[in-house]
C-alpha cells in the first residue's frame, strides 16, 4: 500500500427535526450539507509495524471514531469470508495521521466527518471492492452520521437515527461558520429535548424547499428542534445566542452557528 492523504470538510444541519422515539433513541429527518470553503481535517495514512492513531483529539483512542471505523471495517470483512490474511494484518498496521481543525461538540461533522471519509477512502486506496450499502452498513455501527460522508453527497436528507442517507438536488449556497469554545455534549441536548415544546412544521415542505429559501424564510428556532433544549443547559450557548444575528443558524446539537455568506435577504 502507498501512503495517501485526503481532505475531509465539515457539515451543517439545514434543518432538524424530531420525528419519534426508537430503541431509547430520538428518530430524527434532517438535511445535511458539506460545507467546502470553511476549516477542514487532513488525514495521512501509511504503513506501520502496529496501529497508531496520532492527532489532538479529546478522547482515548478506544473511543475515537477512526479506531472504531477500522474495527466496524475488520469486522465486516472476516463476517464477509474470504479475505486474505495479509489485508487484515495490513489494517492493524497502519498508521494514521490526523490535523484536527474541525472543532468537537460543535455540530460540524467532527469525528463522524473522519470517519466516513476514511471508510471511504480505505475502499478506494486499497481495492476492498465494498458497495456503498456495505459501507452504509459499516457505518452505521460507527455514528449516526457517518454514512453521509461515506457517501460523498454534498447535500442528503438523513433519517432514522441518521444513518439512512438520500440524495438531495439542491442550489450552490456558501456559508460562514462560527464555532464558539462551547462544549455541546450531544446526549445532554437529546435529553433535555422531552423537556421543551418544539415548533411545529410541514415535513413535506421542509423535504422540499431549498437551503436557501429555508433560510430565508424560516428562524433557527423552527428550523432545528435540538436549539431550545442546547440554550436550556448550556449558558453560555445562551448568551451567544441572544447576540447573534437572525441569519444565523444552529447546526447539529451544537454549538456551532452558520449564516450565508451572502446575510439574510
Amino acid at each position: 500500500m502507498n501512503p495517501f492523504s485526503f481532505e475531509v470538510c465539515p457539515k451543517v444541519n439545514i434543518f432538524l427535526k424530531i420525528v419519534g422515539y426508537e430503541q431509547g433513541y430520538h428518530l430524527l429527518v434532517s438535511r445535511l450539507i458539506l460545507v467546502k470553503n470553511s476549516f477542514k481535517d487532513y488525514i495521512h495514512v501509511k504503513r506501520a509495524r502496529v496501529l497508531s492513531i496520532k492527532g489532538n483529539f479529546d478522547c482515548a483512542m478506544l473511543n475515537n471514531t477512526i479506531f472504531k471505523a477500522l474495527q466496524a471495517l475488520k469486522f465486516h470483512l472476516e463476517c464477509k469470508g474470504g479475505v486474505q490474511a495479509a489485508l487484515l494484518q495490513l489494517l492493524g498496521g497502519l498508521e494514521i495521521e490526523v490535523e484536527k481543525n474541525i472543532p468537537a461538540q460543535a455540530g460540524f461533522g467532527g469525528g463522524s466527518a473522519d470517519a466516513g471519509v476514511f471508510l471511504r477512502e480505505l475502499n478506494t486506496h486499497l481495492n476492498l471492492g465494498l458497495s456503498l450499502e456495505e459501507l452504509y452498513k459499516i457505518g452505521s455501527r460507527v455514528g449516526s452520521d457517518v454514512n453521509f460522508f461515506i457517501s460523498g453527497l454534498a447535500s442528503a436528507h438523513v433519517s432514522h437515527f441518521g444513518e439512512v442517507v438520500k440524495p438531495f438536488e439542491d442550489t450552490p449556497l456558501e456559508l460562514e461558520l462560527l464555532a464558539p469554545q462551547i462544549a455541546c455534549e450531544t446526549q445532554a441536548v437529546y435529553r433535555a429535548f422531552s423537556q421543551t415544546q418544539p415548533i411545529s412544521f410541514d415535513l413535506d415542505t421542509l423535504k422540499h424547499t431549498h437551503s436557501k429559501t429555508l433560510l430565508q424564510t424560516h428562524s433557527r428556532f423552527a428550523l432545528n428542534d435540538l436549539l431550545q433544549p442546547a440554550l436550556k443547559i448550556i449558558h453560555p450557548l445562551r448568551e451567544l445566542e441572544e447576540r447573534l444575528a437572525p441569519h444565523w443558524f444552529f447546526s447539529g446539537s451544537g454549538s456551532g452557528f452558520f449564516a450565508p455568506k451572502e446575510g439574510r435577504a
